[in-house]
This record gives structure tokens, C-alpha cells and sequence, in this order.
């Protein structure tokens, strides 16, 4: 998929690619409309004709929310036939964490230094799919006639045979945090005095990390993936910026109308070997403040699925299973429920979105204590990243292990979830064991 990928890259291309055990990895490029949101203004560009998009309907959706302005231009290309893949063409980018906050009524003080849109998302009538466990590539397009997508398929072909890019040698300056570790135990033992006082369960706080970066968006993606091969990765490329993901955690998936979402909680370090990882997981497994932060949070999304399922669907399909990263061990769950009649994807995603798995618990009170103690607006950090189909079916990241590439310099956090007995010292620590995936790509 990296080689098709660099002959297609333009200033609107993205893939999703599944590392590990997932079963498809997606490219698209050449969007036949943008659709963004900045500072709660939904805009729309249309770049090409397609399906005779109605335009002027544009104007009905400019100062909406973009929720509503998505499922409106959906109705339009609603597409109710078979597929050979989940996404074979249809809406692809992310979702930025501080856009959540209307979702769940928290007025945002923090200050936002980057200016990143809320919301993007290009509307794809072209994919390159690749199934890894068929080992098959598909060439996809949606037009209003068979020849209209023989010729796109033909275009396709003609756009593999591109000459590559010339990418010019960068580097990457000295990595600083927005904090200093005096600092952030400090913010983490007054988050704590806040759940004493039963404010809070659960508080996920973050520190951001920045750095200078003339490198290629694409040359840090290989990198990344290289060294930290994750399930739910991403390049994302826009015209005044890049995201980079190497993702492990799903946020939302819809198959049918099947809902699934795979919380994660509990981190360690990965071992010397693989005697050292089986004992590592193990104590995790054994870690009574781990089961408990996960089982909060599953309790968490079943809730959040449960607003847009039918009665008595959502489920606990697994519960802390183990997975193993470059650099970290995980615990994860995995919890789903049956869509109800009445609700659809973007019902689904407001339900979820943001994560309780990266805000904590109750959602509403902890995202104002986010808002309190971190300086900056998240921006794609702990967002989503990820896909709606023409035939309703969906994939969506949670946006760690991710950085922001704009304006000549590399932006990304790290953090973890506060509960009482979190010993301070130890959360600064394991913040930075989730960062050195993405710290020593820089420094190579």
C-alpha cells in the first residue's frame, strides 16, 4: 500500500492502515468535495461534479452543526449496494477532541494556538483497498453509470504509473513538553484533591509535546509505522497540514448493525523478551487499580451505546484482553450493541464521541477539568480519525500516539487516566513511556 500510496498522494489523500491482525488498509485521494468546520462554521468546496451534488443546498447547511451538515450531504449519495470491502468509497478524515465539547454541553476557556479546524472530512469516489487476509487489492469507483466508473477505475490505474515525489531531507529540532515534570505531578496531586472531593472518578491528563520538523509528512508516517506497527494507523494529508497516527485503540466501528467499541486502560512496558512480556501482562492482569480503571470506563461506553442501541443489545464481548505495541503492553475490552431502526452512524458517533477512555468519568465534569488543568486545546489529540462509507458502514481511531504536522513543526501529547491512589511521579513517567514510540521516530 506505500508504494500505490506514493503515486496517488496529493494535497487531499489519506490512508488508513490496519498493522497487526486487521483485516483491510484503504487509500483514497482525489475528493470530489471537502466539508470542514473552523470555529463552529461548517463550509463546504465542491471540486468536481458528482452524482449532480445539489450545490445550492450548501447554503441551508454553512452555520449548522457539522453533524447535521454531514448527514444532509450523505442523504445525497446514500449507496445501498454490495461492496466488496467496508469502505469502498465515501466521507474519510477526523474529528478534532475540543469539537466533543458540544456534544457534551462543556464551554471550552483553554486557549487554542494552532487553529486547526474542528472537523475535516473529503468525500472520496475512488479507493484502493487491499484485503490482507485474501490477499487481494480492489480498485473501487462510484459514478452515475457503469462506463462513467470503468473510466475512474482506468484513472486509477493511469495515477499508479505517476512519477514519485522528490522529498527533500529534513530534520527534527529538540522534543519539549508544554510542561516540566515540577509541573505536572503538581497539576496531577490537585487533580486528585478534585476526585477526593468526589468531582471526578477518573481525570485523563495530558502534556504536549512540540518539536521543529522540516521532514516529510509521509517520511515521518513510514517511520512511525516502522517502529510502532499499530491496528488503527492513519495519514491524513491536507493542504495546510498533516496528521500522523499510529493508533491503537477503536473508537467506533458499524458493520450492518452491528455498534462495537474496544476501550483501552491499563499500560505497561514492554519487556526484553518474550518471558519478560508474559510476566509484564501478567501483573497488569493482576493490577487491581487497572481492572478497576477499565471496568469504569467499559461501564462508560456501554451507557454511551446504549442511547443509540436497541434495548438490551450492548455487551461485554471481552474484557481486558492483552496487546502487545512496540513499546507498551495494553489491556483492553471490547463492547458492542445492535444499532436501533431509528438511529444511524452520526447518532452513533455523537453518542461516543469523545472517548470516556481519554477523557474518564462522568464525561461532562471531566472534560471541564481538562479544560482547567491542560493550556492548550487538544486539537486531534484524543479526536478521531476515520471513515463513513456510501453504504453506512464506518471505522473510527481514537487519535493517540498521533502527531500534528504544520507550519514547520511536529505537535503531540501523552497522558494518563488520575484516580485517587495514582501515585504522581509514576503517571508523569508512564506519559512519557507512551510518548518514546513517537520520540525516538523523531530523533531517527
Amino acid at each position: 500500500m506505500h508504494d500505490f500510496f506514493e503515486h496517488v498522494e496529493d494535497d487531499h489523500a489519506c490512508l488508513f492502515e490496519s498493522g497487526g491482525n486487521g483485516r483491510y488498509s484503504y487509500i483514497a485521494y482525489d475528493p470530489f468535495l471537502l466539508v470542514w468546520s473552523q470555529k463552529g462554521v461548517v463550509q463546504i468546496s465542491e471540486i468536481k461534479d458528482f452524482f449532480n451534488f445539489k450545490k445550492t443546498s450548501a447554503g441551508g447547511i454553512m452555520d449548522v452543526r457539522a453533524n447535521k451538515a454531514l448527514r444532509e450531504i450523505f442523504e445525497e449519495f446514500r449507496f445501498k449496494g454490495d461492496a466488496p470491502v467496508p469502505f469502498s468509497g465515501g466521507a474519510a478524515g477526523f474529528i478534532g477532541y475540543d469539537y466533543g465539547c458540544g456534544f457534551n454541553g462543556v464551554e471550552q476557556q483553554v486557549y487554542d494556538d494552532l487553529g486547526v479546524s474542528d472537523f475535516r472530512f473529503n468525500f472520496y469516489d475512488k479507493v484502493i483497498a487491499f484485503d490482507h487476509q485474501e490477499n487481494v487489492y480492489y480498485f473501487i469507483a462510484h459514478a452515475e453509470t457503469d462506463i462513467g466508473a470503468k473510466r475512474k477505475i482506468e484513472e486509477i490505474k493511469t495515477d499508479l504509473k505517476k512519477p514519485l515525489r522528490l522529498r527533500r531531507a529534513g530534520r527534527f529540532g529538540e522534543v519539549k513538553s508544554n510542561v516540566s515534570e515540577a509541573d505536572y505531578i503538581q497539576k496531577v496531586n490537585q487533580i486528585k484533591e478534585l476526585l477526593k472531593k468526589g468531582e471526578s472518578y477518573q481525570v485523563n491528563y495530558s502534556q504536549r509535546f512540540r518539536a521543529d520538523c522540516t521532514v516529510d509528512g509521509w517520511t515521518v508516517y513510514k517511520k512511525l509505522a516502522g517502529v510502532n506497527p499499530s491496528p488503527f494507523s492513519c495519514y491524513l494529508k491536507y493542504p495546510d497540514y498533516s496528521i500522523v497516527s499510529a493508533s491503537p485503540e477503536l473508537l467506533l466501528r458499524k458493520r450492518g448493525t452491528v455498534l462495537e467499541t474496544w476501550p483501552i486502560k491499563g499500560t505497561v512496558r514492554r519487556g526484553k523478551n518474550k518471558y519478560e512480556d508474559l510476566k509484564l501482562a501478567e501483573e497488569l492482569l493482576k493490577s487491581k487499580k487497572d481492572d478497576a480503571e477499565l471496568s469504569m470506563i467499559v461501564d462508560l461506553e456501554r451507557n454511551d451505546l446504549g442511547r443509540v442501541c436497541e434495548m438490551g443489545s450492548v455487551k461485554v464481548d471481552s474484557h481486558r484482553e492483552i496487546q502487545n505495541l512496540s513499546h507498551v503492553i495494553h489491556t483492553f475490552s471490547r463492547v458492542s450493541g445492535v444499532l436501533d431502526k431509528k438511529k444511524n452512524i452520526f447518532d452513533a458517533l455523537e453518542a461516543v464521541f469523545p472517548s470516556g477512555s481519554i477523557t474518564g468519568c462522568p464525561k461532562k465534569r471531566t472534560m471541564e477539568i481538562i479544560d482547567k488543568f491542560e493550556d492548550f486545546k487538544r486539537g486531534i489529540y484524543t479526536g478521531s480519525a476515520g471513515f463513513i462509507g456510501f453504504n453506512g458502514e464506518s471505522d473510527f481511531n481514537i487519535l493517540i500516539r498521533s502527531l500534528l504536522l504544520k507550519d514547520g513543526e511536529a505537535y503531540f501529547h501523552a497522558g494518563g487516566g488520575i484516580v485517587m491512589d495514582s501515585d504522581a511521579k509514576k503517571e508523569y513517567d508512564e506519559s512519557l513511556m507512551k510518548a518514546r514510540a513517537i520520540t525516538e521516530t523523531l530523533k531517527n
